[in-house]
């Protein structure tokens, strides 16, 4: 068993080592699923939750080696922020590592069998699909054609993680006091619109890039600091001389990104290079090399940054150019570059 508290002990649902009985709750809680024991110890399960008006937030630990296998109709995105243990989500073209301060997201829409070790001890956001594409359709102000696909993994360090355990704890505390108030139902909306926001905003996905085009109500000094940055991806970034550009302090210019983008002007400039460098791996023509990317982007560790990129994306930088199918990549490409 973990040593790890429950943020959520005072919303405990049970402790259980019935098989039925925690199937039920997480099926109530979480989705639909089927579920399976393996050798190990015996169940010994806790769960506690949070429900708001269709949001969920649920602490989760087995106690024993488990398997989940979710039904194809849940139709909701689970967001868990491993505590404690170790875990695997396994694909049907790859498994995904649950290790503890990162976050792995399954989508409704790409089948995935989850298994987790005794000490596994998950904190998990249950968001509707529903919800979630009606919230991106308003904000595109368009009908979207195609189901969100969230990244399967971010790493601790990755800037949404500290946002969303934060968020989770302020929404638990806050739950109490909007039960006993009777809040009106449109309070409750608003709030799980804004984690709707923040997670479509935070979190990478297949609709990242048409987020970010969409004009949004920034500062000036922020608006103009975020175009240089995106237009100076190769060069190196001095936050003096950025805040001199756009006519502010240091700090006001730090404290408007965390406020209005979530990061600091320089994780907003690691982040975009780091998908700018993605997209020129994937697409790179014949012949090129890592190594002629990473450079072109003034990256002058790529040891480090390689390491870096594979907590974000699974795979290393090489792995994404041979995924390239209009690259041709030779033995030697595998022997430069890690």
């Amino acid at each position: 068993m973990g040593t790890t508290p429950f943020l959520l002990q005072k919303h405990a649902i049970l402790r259980t080592d019935s098989q039925e009985i925690i199937r039920e709750h997480v099926t109530h809680y979480l989705c639909p699923h089927r579920m399976r024991l393996f050798d190990g110890p015996r169940l010994a399960s806790r769960l506690s939750a949070v429900s708001f008006d269709q949001l969920a937030i649920i602490e989760l630990q087995y106690g024993a080696n488990v398997e989940i296998d979710p039904v194809e109709e849940s139709n909701v995105y689970l967001f868990r922020i491993t505590l404690e243990g170790q875990g695997t989500i396994v694909y049907a073209d790859r498994q995904v590592s649950m290790v503890q301060g990162g976050i792995t997201v399954t989508s409704p829409c790409q089948r995935a069998l989850i298994q987790t070790s005794p000490n596994c001890h998950n904190i998990i956001v249950r968001v509707p699909r529903h919800q979630l594409e009606q919230r991106l359709s308003c904000r595109l102000d368009q009908r979207i054609d195609l189901p969100i696909i969230f990244d399967h993994y971010f790493p601790e360090h990755y800037p949404g993680t500290v946002f969303l355990l934060d968020t989770i704890k302020y929404f638990a505390r806050l739950t109490d006091s909007l039960h006993q108030q009777n809040a009106p139902r449109q309070q409750i909306k608003l709030m799980e619109e804004y984690l709707y926001d923040s997670l479509l905003g935070l979190f990478m996905n297949n609709y990242s890039q048409r987020l970010s085009g969409n004009p949004s109500p920034l500062p000036h000094y922020v608006k103009s600091a975020k175009t240089h940055i995106d237009q100076n991806l190769k060069l190196g970034i001095e936050l003096e001389t950025l805040a001199s550009m756009v006519g502010v302090s240091k700090r006001t210019l730090q404290y408007g990104f965390q406020q209005f983008i979530g990061l600091s002007p320089k994780a907003y400039f690691t982040q975009q290079r780091m998908k700018s460098v993605h997209q020129a791996l994937l697409d790179a023509p014949r012949g090129h090399r890592v190594t002629d990317v990473i450079m072109q982007h003034g990256i002058n560790s790529p040891g480090h940054f390689s390491a870096q990129y594979k907590e974000v994306y699974g795979v290393t930088p090489v792995q994404t150019l041979q995924s390239n199918r209009e690259h041709t990549t030779g033995n030697e490409l595998a022997n430069v570059w890690p």
